[in-house]
């Protein structure tokens, strides 16, 4: 029985994948690395930016001392908030859902963007209420595909809900990035996709892909758990 939805945010809440390529596209510009979109879409976009950082320098045999990691990472970060401020740009249906589904299940987000960014965007879009628990990038260490952050996620749900505990399996994950549903699965969790940032059959691992949160009908996704009970 599904108990609990835990959400992305990158590319399911908020269609913001473009903002944060060019925000690192820039902030590694300024060490001389070139970062093209189909790199970044077929590489990095699953990691935080501590993972996205290393690994981009680590592809163009690039080592950063601690103090250039600090610096890229803020340059970005400011990058992402001076694009965001000119427009949050919800993804279709994403209000609506988040906010009747958060009448029925206890909502968690779980993310590997990091929590200024998250909360920044959230309370420009009215959505922060909904949610009982953030778990951001500075919250875990291993990011998606690894299950940490989903796992976290439901940790801290049933710590504040305070009833009984909510397992993986009662949990349904909501994804748009082939390394987010490897997360999921591997947390024990379904998980529905949403192909925002990826073409169906690359999303083929979810239990369920939809092309819109606008399209879903909050009491189909119990059919997911058929037999879970």
């Amino acid at each position: 029985m599904l108990k609990a939805i835990i959400i992305d945010f990158n590319g399911v809440i908020l269609d913001d994948e473009p903002l944060h390529f060019a925000a690192m596209r820039d902030a590694v510009a300024d060490l001389g690395i070139p970062l093209t979109k189909e790199a970044y879409w077929s590489k990095y976009l699953p990691f935080d930016d501590n993972q996205c950082l290393e690994s981009i320098c680590q592809d163009h045999s690039f080592k950063l001392s601690a103090e250039e990691r600090a610096i890229t990472l803020a340059r970005k970060s400011h990058n992402y908030q001076r694009l965001l401020r000119d427009g949050c740009p919800l993804l279709p249906g994403v209000s609506q859902f988040i906010q009747a589904a958060a009448e029925i299940y206890p909502l968690a987000l779980a993310s590997g963007a990091r929590r200024e960014e998250i909360e920044s965007a959230l309370e420009l879009t009215g959505l922060k209420r909904h949610f009982l628990v953030v778990v951001a990038a500075e919250d875990f260490r291993q990011g998606k595909p690894d299950p940490e952050s989903f796992l976290l996620a439901l940790e801290r749900l049933n710590a504040a809900l305070n009833a009984i505990p909510i397992r993986p399996e009662e949990c349904l994950v909501i994804e748009d990035s082939v390394g987010g549903i490897s997360g999921a699965r591997a947390a024990g969790m379904a998980c529905m996709a949403v192909t925002n940032s990826y073409p169906h059959e690359a999303l083929a691992a979810a239990n369920r892909i939809v092309a819109s949160l606008g399209e879903v009908q909050l009491d189909s996704l119990q059919a997911l758990f058929e037999g879970t009970e």
